[in-house]
């Protein structure tokens, strides 16, 4: 898969993801505790969610998640779907060129997204903001 098309796989299962899944309030009921309560999230989930990513990746197929799995996966897929839009309007040598096997250059894709980039920028991009977002100000 080029990264238009694993752009489009991420934005279809982010769709699905959210089907069903209860409001991210319920998550956070106290604003002031949103970025730590955001970090124990993502600490708590982020093995499973590892797991469940590179089951994907493979078989496109995701395990049973909970609902904060979910909501959590559907971070990095909104991530994943941003990042790779960015990718998919490059001309090389941004767009890397398709090997030979095709299925694990795509495994190989989704895992850079979604676990790599998520790591070094997905993550504490997104936990910044929150803690820079909501000040005491904006919570009283």
């Amino acid at each position: 898969m080029n990264w238009e098309q694993i752009t489009e796989l991420c934005h279809t299962e982010l769709l699905s993801m959210r089907e069903g899944l209860p409001k991210v309030v319920t998550l956070f009921p106290d604003a002031r505790d949103v970025p730590q309560a955001f970090l124990a999230y993502e600490s708590a989930t982020n093995d499973t969610i590892e797991v469940a990513i590179r089951q994907f990746a493979e078989y496109r197929t995701w395990p049973k998640l909970t609902p904060i799995e979910r909501i959590m996966l559907s971070f990095r897929l909104e991530f994943a779907v941003s990042i790779g839009s960015l990718l998919c309007e490059q001309p090389a040598p941004w767009e890397d060129a398709e090997t030979a096997d095709a299925s694990r250059n795509t495994e190989d894709r989704l895992g850079w997204l979604l676990l790599f980039a998520w790591g070094q920028h997905g993550f504490t991009g997104l936990h910044d903001n929150l803690r820079r977002l909501l000040t005491e100000e904006d919570v009283d």
